[in-house]
């Protein structure tokens, strides 16, 4: 089976399938529960307003990693196609 037809079929499909175990990653995503955390204590009124202000931040993530993965799928493309061409 080629690559086109496994993700035709749906059985390559990188979004979601990073883990994330690096260090980094989870120094990173304890200093943001930590912060969240502090701040919801620190300020209970605005739980609301923060659920909504997380909901819009996630969509605007999501949206942004969609076009970097087409635009880098499209670069890949292209440099295939560029590959192809006869050297001067």
């Amino acid at each position: 089976m080629n690559i086109i037809e496994e993700m035709y079929n749906g059985n390559l499909f990188p979004v979601g399938t990073y883990e994330h175990s690096s260090e980094e990653y989870k120094k990173i995503m304890n200093e943001l529960t930590t912060a969240e955390a502090e701040l919801l204590v620190a300020y209970p009124q605005i739980k609301e307003l923060f659920d909504k202000y997380q909901s819009a931040q996630i969509d605007l993530i999501s949206i942004n990693n969609r076009q970097e993965f087409v635009n880098g799928f499209r670069i890949g493309a292209q440099m295939m196609l560029e590959m192809l061409k006869p050297i001067d």
